[in-house]
């Protein structure tokens, strides 16, 4: 985000991340070929319409997926 010289901030262009994007279970676009073996895994994954079934492993979505990468501090910049 940028400011302008009033001080309004202005967000950065492009499409945000989440553009398009269709949530929840349902039909995806599949190849007609590939449809039987996606019907398979709907099958195995989903307990009805759009329920998850119980034995699906789920992250919590507030998970910290950068855990265990080294960060950069300004411990260097100290002398």
């Amino acid at each position: 985000m940028s400011k302008d010289q009033n001080g309004t901030f202005h967000p950065g262009k492009g499409k945000p991340s989440g553009a398009n994007k269709v949530e929840g279970l349902g039909l995806q676009a599949t190849e007609p070929e590939k449809m039987e073996e996606y019907l398979e895994i709907t099958e195995r994954y989903t307990n009805g319409a759009d329920e998850l079934a119980e034995d699906v492993p789920l992250r919590h979505p507030n998970r910290n997926t950068s855990k265990g990468e080294e960060t950069k501090t300004g411990e260097n910049n100290n002398q």
